[in-house]
């Protein structure tokens, strides 16, 4: 029954609920998809988007959750009351219909050149949403291990540290670092549709999302045989989907054919040759790694032969073929193989065109708010250092650091002694950089001068301070690759709670618990696994005094769980004195 009831209201949804049964669906979708069983997959996918739960999840995701929900498409309609979000829930169906979509056009970061967005109704978005909530476990389930653009729990790091893993060998490995021409506007529809192979009704609601027509300011642009819009919910999986096989077929094809040795030690099997290749795709972005050279020639017109097939080809300008001691750079990160006395190894630090893209920022900011006052300043600069920061921290990183918090203290310090032209700069200097102050700063204390400071009144009058952090501060650390077969969908509610606990259905209790205790029962010193039955308990129990604290918490498996309080209730205060 996907209709709501009428008294039902957008603001009493029980959205966990909802999730969890979702969730569910999804991991079934999962499960039945990695047993090539096709047909439950279909017919699952088609319960899901009937279902009242799926449907408000789509609404909630484009109305309430995505940056772009205010945004409207070419019929102006953004649903702002929680009325007009449950409609929009009640009324949404995958009909096989979609409207024209509105272009706009948004500059490239760093470039004079822009790049076209497409941005669908609000009521195609959350068709969308719909359908993805549908097709994406699906193809988690077929998806290559080494696949890490657009994908739920995967990220870039998970890209560079493959890469990583790949080049961390005393040989200088070849490294094409390729770049698809205009992958999102050129893949082949015939192709994806065919690679797709879902069920009728999904197929010709894609079909109408793919050939809708585009509104580019006054002019109306004809349905289009290729590509698939940026800007849509499902555009990035469509993409992933095309680009999907890329990897097994390269590795097919180089363990298959009788092609020499990968290098000179190597052994001439099948496994050998598929290991020493190494293929790593980010979206459109990917890496080809190999030692030898007239393989990798093969290999590098092998993958241009495979992405005609789905209607794409290689950028020759941003494309190029080189040794892994020369640099590269991918998703912002130069990489390179250094040798020093004899030792190799990679070295992966923030690339320079970021690190200047990050500076021209600042500089901007400053430089456009020379009358801000410096707490305004700070909340200005603060979340793109720190969010720039978390993002370079998986690196060799520090040097990089130091130099930026060089170059951005001399753009505050010219923006403070520019307002010294009455005071004193000494009497300028002590109100923003005051001196010997203990700064709090990701759980540690640092003692510091020349820190930009900042003072507002709040609401009830009281002084709010706060501070410039340096990037310094900002600790480099190593970063776990994701296990290569690993989803989201997968069920592994351990795992996931661990590495990212967004992701699983364990409440944030037992997720905190099982990240402090590295998933390990404190009672049996055993690691947790899949199925095991876990509960909390308190290290102090309650009834003698013990509090409902982290530090007096611990995970434990059910039958320690249950040993402990049999201990607990012999020990406690009442059963001694009745000893007694």
């Amino acid at each position: 029954m996907s209709k709501f009831k009428t008294e039902f209201t957008w603001n009493e949804i029980d959205w966990g609920n909802s999730y969890n049964i979702v969730r569910r669906s999804q991991r079934r979708i999962f499960k039945a998809s990695k047993l090539g069983d096709k047909r439950t997959v279909r017919q699952l996918q088609q319960r899901l988007i009937r279902s009242k739960h799926a449907k408000l999840i789509a609404v909630q995701q484009v109305t309430t959750l995505n940056k772009g929900k205010k945004t409207a498409g070419v019929d102006g309609f953004v649903p702002t009351t929680p009325k007009m979000k449950l409609t929009l829930a009640n009324n949404l169906h995958l009909n096989g219909k979609a409207s024209p979509i509105k272009r706009v056009w948004i500059p490239k970061p760093g470039k004079i050149e822009k790049r076209p967005l497409g941005i669908p109704t609000i009521q195609d978005r959350a068709k969308q949403a719909l359908a993805k909530l549908a097709l994406e476990p699906e193809w988690e389930a077929k998806f290559e291990p080494n696949s890490y653009g657009f994908r739920p729990g995967r990220s870039s790091h998970d890209a560079i540290e493959a890469i990583f893993l790949n080049l961390r060998t005393k040989t200088d490995k070849l490294v094409y670092d390729a770049d698809i021409r205009k992958c999102f506007d050129r893949i082949d529809h015939k192709a994806l549709l065919a690679k797709l192979d879902t069920f009728p009704l999904l197929e010709i609601q894609i079909t109408s999302w793919l050939q809708a027509g585009i509104m580019d300011e006054y002019s109306n642009i004809p349905r289009s045989t290729m590509g698939t819009p940026q800007g849509g919910i499902i555009s990035p999986l469509l993409a992933n989907i095309a680009l999907h096989g890329l990897e097994e077929h390269l590795k097919n094809y180089v363990s298959s054919r009788d092609f020499p040795k990968p290098y000179p030690d190597a052994g001439r099997g099948s496994k050998t040759k598929r290991a020493a290749l190494g293929v790593i795709r980010y979206a459109d972005d990917f890496v080809l790694i190999h030692r030898n050279p007239e393989i990798m020639e093969k290999v590098i017109l092998e993958t241009k032969d495979w992405l005609a097939n789905v209607g794409l080809e290689i950028s020759a300008e941003k494309s190029k073929l080189r040794k892994a001691s020369e640099s590269f750079t991918f998703l912002g990160f130069q990489i390179t193989l250094v040798t020093k006395h004899g030792q190799s190894r990679v070295k992966i630090t923030p690339s320079k065109e970021n690190v200047r893209r990050l500076i021209d920022k600042t500089r901007n900011i400053i430089q456009n708010n020379k009358s801000a006052s410096s707490y305004g300043l700070i909340y200005l600069l603060r979340p793109i250092l720190i969010g720039w920061g978390n993002y370079f921290r998986y690196c060799e990183c520090k040097e990089t650091f130091k130099k930026i918090d060089n170059v951005i203290y001399n753009q505050i310090r010219a923006w403070v002694f520019r307002r010294a032209t009455r005071k004193g700069r000494e009497s300028v200097k002590q109100k923003y950089f005051p001196e010997n102050r203990v700064y709090t700063f990701q759980n540690r204390l640092y003692k510091a001068n020349w820190i930009l400071n900042g003072t507002r009144a709040s609401r009830e009058g009281k002084p709010q301070t706060t501070h410039l952090p340096k990037l310094a501060w900002i600790s480099s650390e190593n970063y776990a690759k994701i296990n290569n077969t690993a989803s989201v969908y997968d069920g592994n509610h351990i795992y996931w709670a661990k590495r990212n606990p967004k992701y699983s259905t364990l409440s944030t209790r037992v997720c905190n618990l099982l990240k402090r205790q590295n998933g390990i029962c404190t009672a049996c010193k055993k690691k947790f696994e899949i199925g095991d039955s876990m509960e909390v308990d308190h290290i102090k129990p309650r009834s003698q005094g013990g509090l409902d604290q982290y530090k007096n918490l611990q995970l434990l498996h059910r039958h320690c769980h249950i040993n402990k309080t049999s201990i607990d209730l012999k020990s406690s205060p009442e059963n001694l004195a009745g000893a007694g």
